[in-house]
């Protein structure tokens, strides 16, 4: 009896892990599981990758739905402040609208032309794991891919069924301003990543929307660039690892991940928390314009 009962246990394991959904799917992947009722694949091609939804019904992936990253509501304008998180509320009706519900696992598809396009899906992905839908993947080498490997695309509108789609907001992922507060003051166990590129981190360059230029106090700078690899992929988790470990932070137990507006940062918060496994990585979405609206926050420079 107790054998069995082991057995049942080491089976039931070893479905759970088959069935794992992992960050990334390749295009093997989808081919197998494309008419698998079970996948959504949800299209956020806009504007950074040059495309949006009249490049979505010249072509796309067969089944997929689009929604435009920048103008569908993934992020929000807040007391003036751009890039945020628009709210459980809101991206259920968002979601729902677009015919997912809290069954299916959901495939996001970027342009793939370049690290700052893979934003677009980070955004969307850790969007997901924020409001407790954890079935989420990102095809890795997006449309571009997918297209100039000889996979099938076809053209249309978008087919969508709205349905009820529920939330609950996990804040595993989401890091609260005070906890952003202790580590620029080096009070507490985490670490400050910034993700932009060093012109922004050094405070030569701004973004259009914050006051001032700079960075945060005790921040580090791992720029989103470094994460993704020539074909707009993201890198394995051991390239990640070792670029990771190159900041010589192994002594914080936890990380936060910034940039300007939460979408440089959202590439490298999915580079480290879900492709190098490292644990206690969370996304500060104000960055840097939601940081400088306060005129009484300082900033470093150099």
């Amino acid at each position: 009896m107790i054998k069995k009962i082991i057995g049942s246990i080491f089976f039931f394991l070893f479905i759970s892990s088959a069935n794992a959904v992992e960050p990334t799917v390749s295009n093997d992947w989808l081919k197998k599981n494309i008419n698998n009722p079970n996948i959504f694949i949800l299209d956020v091609r806009n504007k950074i990758d040059g495309g949006g939804y009249e490049a979505f019904k010249s072509a796309h992936i067969p089944g997929s739905v689009h929604s435009d990253y920048l103008k569908a509501g993934w992020r929000a304008t807040v007391k003036g402040v751009v890039g945020q998180f628009p709210g459980t509320k809101t991206l259920s009706q968002l979601i729902g609208g677009l015919g997912i519900d809290n069954t299916k696992h959901i495939v996001i598809v970027y342009g793939g032309v370049s690290s700052v396009d893979f934003g677009s899906a980070a955004r969307v992905y850790w969007t997901f794991k924020t409001i407790g839908h954890e079935d989420v993947s990102i095809l890795n080498g997006g449309f571009k891919g997918w297209s100039s490997s000889g996979n099938k695309v076809v053209s249309g509108e978008n087919n969508i069924s709205p349905i009820k789609f529920k939330t609950k907001l996990n804040k595993k992922y989401f890091a609260s301003f005070s906890e952003v507060q202790k580590a620029e003051k080096a009070k507490g166990s985490q670490c400050l990543i910034d993700a932009r590129p060093a012109a922004f981190f050094s405070g030569e360059k701004k973004h259009g929307k914050a006051r001032v230029p700079g960075r945060l106090a005790n921040a580090r700078n791992l720029q989103e660039g470094t994460m993704i690899d020539s074909d707009s992929r993201i890198k394995s988790g051991a390239e990640i690892k070792s670029l990771f470990g190159e900041l010589k932070v192994d002594d914080y137990k936890g990380y936060i991940s910034y940039c300007n507006t939460g979408h440089w940062a959202a590439t490298v918060w999915f580079a480290l928390s879900e492709m190098a496994k490292i644990p206690n990585v969370k996304m500060y979405d104000g960055g840097m314009t939601h940081w400088t609206y306060d005129p009484k926050r300082k900033v470093d420079l150099g």
